[in-house]
């Protein structure tokens, strides 16, 4: 039997140091008016870059907002046009990712990435955007970044509990690509060896936090599960989410952790092959427990409450969430996704035979 698969990447650049490549890499593209985009964490490395850049450099951001509100997007955009940036060149975590997609979907120019979460964001050709407290999401190669550097030096400095709540939202990245409609050989394949990776690094980095080679490791498998992310259609644990940063503005990595074993505990019943596989990763009896439990073991979140999440409004998601389209093993059922937003929230143990 054979199976026809298109994928859509960026151009990679994976080493330590790679950031040096950066001026190369825009000359490549033929770039002279560039827009700088960083998070406070990254900081220090836009400083560098800036410097380094010079008068290539026409307009900076150096804070970004999470799930991209059109209010914070849109002045930034509007200047862009206004000096003809013709690349926008982020560097941080997913947010600042985010609004540079943002910025290229908007102004039609290309995006160049340098991540220093696990994010995964830079691997893909899906955008989101916040308008009115509802989250967008779409698909569009104009997003996908030309280019991608991967310098593993950058997460050198990362903390713990930020490493570890962005490496489980890069699991649920790969999680939810095994279970979806359109899945790929290739993206399996991808899946299975991120979550391997990040199972293995992030207890990793809580044993030495400084390991450069786990930190290689896990920048390695935030590019696997960005690919999955990108070529894969995401199920109800990514609507569940984008419902919650858009209503609630909670923090995206936490709630993805905290989230991710009640929704893979909902599709089990539906896609027990591929779950019975993150399973089988994990070393656990179920993928249900082994999220959970891997979550807990490295400090990342296992509680909805813990990040502000309003459990009184969980009726008012439920209707978000029905009202909306998307492609998951179990169709929707009020009741149970009621009791999985309740389970995230109150972040206990699942059951071994979930």
């Amino acid at each position: 039997m054979s199976q026809l698969s298109t994928a859509h990447t960026p151009r990679v650049v994976f080493a330590n140091g790679a950031i040096d490549q950066l001026a190369e890499e825009i000359h490549l593209l033929h770039k002279a008016r560039i827009l700088l985009i960083s998070d406070e964490s990254a900081s220090a490395h836009a400083a560098r870059v800036k410097a380094e850049l010079g008068s290539l450099i026409r307009q900076t951001v150096t804070s970004v907002v999470m799930h991209v509100p059109d209010e914070f997007s849109s002045p930034i955009t509007a200047k862009a046009r206004l000096l003809d940036i013709d690349l926008v060149v982020t560097i941080g975590g997913g947010s600042a990712t985010g609004l540079g997609k943002i910025v290229a979907l908007d102004c039609g120019i290309d995006l160049l990435a340098i991540p220093t979460t696990y994010a995964g964001s830079e691997m893909t050709t899906i955008w989101g955007r916040t308008h009115e407290s509802k989250k967008i999401t779409g698909r569009s190669l104009a997003v996908l970044p030309k280019t991608t550097i991967y310098d593993p030096e950058l997460t050198y400095s990362l903390p713990l509990a930020i490493s570890a709540n962005s490496g489980m939202n890069a699991i649920a990245h790969a999680v939810e690509a095994l279970y979806a409609p359109d899945v790929t050989p290739d993206v399996k394949a991808s899946a299975i060896e991120g979550i391997e990776i990040f199972a293995v690094g992030l207890r990793g980095i809580v044993t030495d936090i400084y390991s450069p080679s786990a930190r290689e490791q896990l920048l390695r498998g935030s590019m696997l599960c960005g690919f999955a992310l990108s070529n894969s259609t995401m199920g109800i644990h990514h609507k569940i989410c984008h419902t919650l940063g858009g209503m609630f503005d909670l923090p995206h990595a936490q709630m993805h952790s905290a989230v991710l074993p009640w929704a893979a505990q909902y599709n089990q019943d539906f896609a027990s092959e591929q779950l019975n596989e993150v399973a089988k990763v994990l070393q656990a009896p179920s993928a249900a427990l082994g999220l959970w439990t891997l979550a807990k073991d490295i400090g990342a979140e296992t509680s909805l409450r813990n990040i502000g999440y309003p459990i009184e409004e969980s009726e008012k998601v439920a209707d978000v969430i029905e009202a909306a389209t998307f492609a998951n093993p179990r169709p929707f059922e009020r009741t149970a996704v009621v009791d999985l937003l309740r389970k995230a929230y109150e972040g206990s143990r699942p059951d071994d035979g979930s």
